[in-house]
């Protein structure tokens, strides 16, 4: 007998990557429209159940994606068109990169017969440009579709990347002529990568740990944002619960835990609370879940940190558990693992867990609590014409439901929120921690309102609203209702502090005074069809943020902060966690260490 062969199955390839995406779990696009993207953008819109949002700025288009997996656990996809299309989400990929979010960038490309391939010339094709290069530094995998039936391979091995091991973004470039051919469903090639298993010691390796924390006089936890990519807050919770020692956050750990959770000290580093430095200055046990310890964690000068104790690192990335070697910081126990996989193990080993003796331990915490400064400045008088950033985030925390997802920018509005919101069970906190972009905020709530009905905060400094200022647009057209928080200081202020520090206040473009522009943001706001609340005195903040909150749809609040208003408590580089500026005196901060 002879073999029949397969009846063809032909689909545009551009219908079939909108089909493939669907089926791994994304249910959302982010793009702007350009020549080269036409056809994947026609299947979006054409697929039944497939969301698209159309932003002003490709930029935007990536954090969107960035954010749909933040809130949503499921890929997050961005479409651009090539060159100037492509080389403008490189920011928003950034962001996915270095907080190991996994998102999907599908960047059309110049038709095959225009690529310059092994010619010696800048450009072939209109637009042309080599995106793989750019790329290659911030993405796990990035390749090119030279042949229509490589699509299925392709996108399989992009998804298994992103999502293996320490998750990122990842990008496939795809040639014009190449979206609108036709590909037979019955030849396609296909490639199923198998992920990393657990490692084999890792058991005993908790087993170690626990003992090692149960011997422990002075232990501390620190969880950071591994812990959210993908998300184990409930996990980490049961496990933590079972410990009862304290607990310190890294802001991208920040709604890991409710702020009311037993033995939670809060947040630390450069700019953390005095608190929590000196708790993890005076630790003998230091045990670092999700966190690669980042230089705003640790202070500049490695070998003062954390001095007294034996660090131990649970982390995906075994480059983050060996990059200290011979720089200042020794690890005493690295565990590399996933972070469910730590967990789901650790669930179970808890239960032999012999807790440790640390009745003096949290004395002295407790003694330190009272002790120092909390440097929050007193509220402004009403006739100042600002508010106390600290104060009206204290506020906002009264005001936020239980379910809000928050959204902060960098700088100051950053620092404000994460050292004063009282973060609830059930509420997220999330910004850009690693990369940190002026601008991230509101595109990354369009992304996060794409993902979930629930209700969404953007809080951003004036800076960073200039760079994204066109998706405000975007939110009235799809009449988002997100509440944006503006912390309008008329200023960078975060560089002003900066320069008073380092350069004697010779402030040069951080302010309109020394050649920076702002724009008249509540009067362009209302322009572009936003409400807009504005709040300027301390007596107005609780009305403002009741009026805010109680619109329906989307809402602007224009906060003004006091121009000169400072970061405190800050490190200046070269000193000690525990020294933090405002300098306290010399013998009260050696009383206090000697606690």
């Amino acid at each position: 007998m002879t073999e029949t062969s397969k009846e063809p199955r032909l689909m545009k390839l551009s219908d079939y990557l909108v089909d493939y995406l669907y089926e791994q779990g994304t249910r959302h696009v982010f793009g702007m429209s350009g020549g080269a993207a036409v056809h994947m953008f026609d299947s979006a819109a054409k697929h039944p159940k497939m969301g698209i949002t159309f932003v002003a700025h490709e930029q935007s288009a990536a954090i969107a994606a960035d954010a749909y997996y933040r809130v949503s656990g499921r890929m997050g996809a961005g479409i651009v068109t090539s060159g100037p299309g492509a080389t403008n989400l490189l920011t928003g990929v950034c962001c996915s990169y270095y907080d190991s979010v996994p998102s999907l960038m599908l960047t059309g490309q110049v038709a095959t017969g225009r690529l310059k391939g092994a010619r010696k010339v800048r450009q072939v094709g209109f637009q042309e440009t080599d995106t793989l290069s750019i790329f290659a530094s911030v993405t796990k995998y990035a390749r090119q579709v030279q042949q229509p039936e490589q699509i299925a391979t392709l996108l399989d091995c992009a998804y298994a990347a992103a999502q293996d091991g320490r998750p990122g973004p990842v990008l496939v470039d795809i040639p014009d002529d190449l979206q609108r051919a036709q590909i037979d469903l019955t030849n396609l090639l296909r490639s199923r990568p198998t992920s990393a298993g657990r490692p084999e010691a890792l058991e005993g390796q908790i087993d170690l740990l626990l003992k090692n924390i149960s011997a422990a006089k002075r232990p501390v936890f620190v969880i950071g944002g591994g812990l959210n990519t993908p998300r184990k807050a409930d996990e980490l919770r049961e496990f933590l619960a079972h410990l009862d020692v304290p607990i310190l956050q890294t802001w991208g750990g920040l709604d890991l835990l409710p702020s009311d959770w037993k033995n939670r000290i809060g947040t630390f580093g450069v700019y953390g609370s005095r608190l929590g430095n000196f708790v993890i200055q005076h630790a003998d046990l230091v045990v670092c879940m999700g966190t690669r310890l980042s230089q705003n964690l640790t202070g500049g000068v490695l070998n003062t940190f954390a001095p007294k104790a034996r660090i131990v690192m649970v982390d995906a990335d075994l480059g983050e558990l060996n990059k200290f070697d011979g720089y200042g910081i020794e690890i005493s126990q690295r565990i590399h693992c996933q972070m469910g996989d730590f967990l789901n193990l650790a669930q179970a080993a808890v239960a032999r867990f012999n807790s440790p003796s640390i009745d003096s331990w949290l004395t002295t915490i407790a003694h330190w609590k009272e002790e120092l400064p909390n440097d929050l400045p007193s509220e402004p008088d009403d006739e100042a014409g600002y508010v106390d950033a600290n104060h009206f985030i204290r506020k906002l925390s009264d005001v936020l439901a239980d379910d809000e997802i928050v959204f902060i920018d960098t700088g100051g509005n950053l620092t404000w929120t994460c050292n004063n919101l009282r973060v609830k069970a059930g509420q997220r906190v999330i910004s850009a921690w690693n990369f940190t972009p002026m601008g991230y905020a509101v595109p990354a709530g369009i992304g996060g309102a794409a993902a979930t009905d629930r209700p969404i905060t953007c809080i951003i400094g004036d800076g960073g609203l200039e760079l994204c200022l066109g998706e405000l647009a975007t939110i009235v057209r799809l009449k988002l209702p997100l509440k944006i928080i503006l912390f309008n200081n008329h200023s960078h202020g975060i560089q002003k502090q900066t320069l008073e520090t380092w350069l004697d206040a010779n402030y040069v473009g951080v302010d309109p005074e020394s050649g920076l522009g702002l724009t008249d943001f509540p009067n362009v706001v209302k322009a572009m069809g936003l409400p807009v609340i504005s709040i300027s005195s301390s007596k107005d903040v609780d009305e403002g943020l009741r009026e805010v909150y109680g619109m329906p749809g989307p809402a602007f609040c224009n906060v003004e902060i006091n121009p000169d208003q400072k970061l405190h408590p800050v490190l200046k580089s070269g000193a000690p966690l525990d020294n933090q500026m405002p300098l306290l005196p010399a013998e009260q901060l050696e009383a206090l260490r000697a606690l």
